[in-house]
């Protein structure tokens, strides 16, 4: 009984182990049935699929190069055209390059220069001597004498003011001239030409910036002499850009500048020359017969012919100098001194000669600069941080575009002929970015309209 019951048991378990075994096989075969098909069609569907991602991939990519594509022209012409940009439309130029050598040859004798008063003088552009005391013209409007060691201000052309945000107001003494009457003579970049009294310091303006010269104010007064006959020689920088925007106007390579004729005595001016690129530094020649004119973009100076047969004759005095001329003064050997920004030769260039033929690249960089700038200066506005405001300032005017470039300090005597006679170098920058050379008692003195000392240099 026990032994039929147990096989009983037995074949029970193996009928349901069958039964179990015959449905999981009909329910894979009908799984199989259902799968395969879809697995066989995600096979045959995958190039599709993956041709539809690259189709998506590829129409994703042209919509973001076209918005890239379309902000980037916007801007182009927004740059390049918005009338509520700056008005820059730089010309393209190519100047031909001397070489180190001769009466160039590179040396270091302006390291030898002595810094006086460093970071307490701003800017003293131009220097004159009267009575052994030096005096100069500062980036605030003052006019100061260095007596005893000391600093001693004797006049302003401007008002006392915040500096360099209010660089209209403050004034900006540039050349300075002793006339034959014993008076100090000033171009005022801002207000025009100045007489000073030594004794009593008192200023009279009497060519202000407002007068109409051939239908233009005077835009940009920059440096002078006087004749014996009470003529006033003196550059206009430019007609359309000023003190302020100096550097735009470096960079369009704007020819405004010019050269006029005002006698003191009549009131009468004269434009002797125009259509000059940036005219600094005059200086009459020793006869009174020519005026020599530093023509700072084109790296040149003009003689003009004022007296004598060849008068109303200009021809270039000296070509293809290694820097931007600034001033022009004597010197004791019956030459000239004349101070350079930055010195540099064919192999060693600066960006700003680079990029002198890039016209289009240049305007839309100006025209951005400006844009920046402008929105800065108004921000420093509603600040009011004085700080923020001379930073702001600061970049508008282009003042760190300079600090871009790099210094090679040089200072140079030409002869009577516009000749080389030797020149003084700082390749390393120590003494650069020299506006006036002045001789006085075996040393010379020189000026500079962004260094914040005056330098002294034995001879």
């Amino acid at each position: 009984m026990g032994t039929v019951t147990s096989c009983s048991i037995m074949l029970r378990r193996a009928l349901i182990c069958r039964f179990r075994s015959d449905n999981e096989s009909r329910v894979e075969k009908h799984l199989l049935k259902a799968v395969l098909p879809a697995w066989r069609l995600s096979v045959a569907a995958r190039p599709l699929i993956t041709f539809f991602n690259r189709l998506l991939l590829i129409l994703t990519m042209k919509a973001w190069f076209r918005g890239t594509l379309v902000v980037s022209t916007t801007l182009y012409l927004f740059l390049m055209y918005s009338p509520i940009l700056l008005d820059i439309k730089p010309k393209a130029y190519s100047l031909p390059f001397r070489n180190f050598s001769g009466s160039l040859a590179e040396n270091h004798k302006l390291d030898q220069t002595e810094h006086l008063f460093e970071g307490i003088l701003e800017g003293p552009e131009s220097i004159v001597f009267h009575e052994d005391f030096l005096y100069t013209g500062l980036a605030d409007g003052r006019i100061v004498r260095i007596e005893d060691g000391k600093i001693i201000t004797v006049a302003r052309t401007g008002e006392p003011c915040d500096m360099p945000h209010e660089e209209r107001k403050c004034g900006r003494p540039l050349g300075l001239r002793i006339g034959k009457d014993g008076l100090l003579y000033i171009c005022d970049a801002f207000y025009g030409i100045f007489t000073m009294n030594f004794t009593t310091g008192v200023l009279k303006c009497i060519l202000p910036s407002s007068s109409l010269v051939a239908g233009h104010k005077l835009n940009f007064p920059d440096d002078l002499d006087i004749d014996d006959e009470g003529n006033i020689y003196f550059t206009d920088a430019s007609t359309k850009w000023d003190l302020s925007t100096i550097y735009y106007l470096m960079y369009e390579y704007e020819a405004g500048g010019r050269v006029i004729r005002y006698n003191m005595h009549s009131g009468e001016t004269e434009v002797l020359l125009s259509n000059l690129n940036f005219p600094n530094g005059v200086q009459l020649s020793r006869d009174g017969n020519s005026l020599l004119v530093c023509e700072i973009m084109n790296r040149r100076i003009l003689r003009l012919h004022i007296k004598g047969k060849q008068k109303g004759k200009v021809e270039v005095f000296a070509d293809a100098l290694p820097a931007e001329p600034d001033n022009i003064r004597p010197s004791s050997q019956g030459g000239y001194w004349v101070g350079f920004t930055s010195a540099r030769n064919g192999t060693n260039p600066l960006l700003s000669d680079i990029v002198a033929e890039y016209t289009t690249l240049k305007r839309l960089y100006g025209r951005f600069h400006f844009l920046i700038g402008s929105l800065l200066v108004k921000i420093s506005e509603f600040v009011g941080n004085s700080a923020f405001k001379a930073f702001a300032y600061k970049f508008n005017r282009g003042d760190f575009l300079l600090a871009l470039l790099r210094r090679h300090g040089i200072i140079m005597e030409l002869d009577e002929n516009g000749e080389i006679l030797r020149s003084f170098h700082s390749p390393g920058g120590s003494t650069s970015a020299l506006s006036e050379v002045r001789e006085h008692k075996g040393y010379l003195y020189l000026g500079s309209f962004v260094n914040s000392y005056l330098g002294r240099l034995k001879l």
